[in-house]
């Protein structure tokens, strides 16, 4: 079974139906305000973003990752064997 083959349009150059136009200077500005306000909403976005994280707070969540860990990852021991033992 056979596919037909497909009709590519050749746009390049002077078979572009857009060459020779100029855009207008309302267009330009018009895309230049948009373009401006895209970014400046960004900006804002990324402000937003960059709260400054103190090291008490790195202290505190590093804190409750270790406690997560052990409390899913340890067994409670019941015996009398001291467990401390500095190496």
């Amino acid at each position: 079974m056979t596919t037909p083959e497909k009709k590519v349009r050749d746009h390049r150059g002077q078979k572009n139906p857009h060459f020779g136009h100029a855009m207008s200077p309302k267009s330009k500005q018009t895309i230049s305000t948009q373009q401006s306000l895209r970014y400046s909403a960004i900006r804002q976005l990324m402000d937003g973003m960059q709260n400054q994280i103190t090291e008490d707070r790195v202290r505190e969540i590093i804190t409750e990752t270790i406690n997560d860990y052990f409390a899913r990852n340890t067994t409670e021991i019941k015996n009398n064997k001291p467990n401390n033992i500095p190496l």
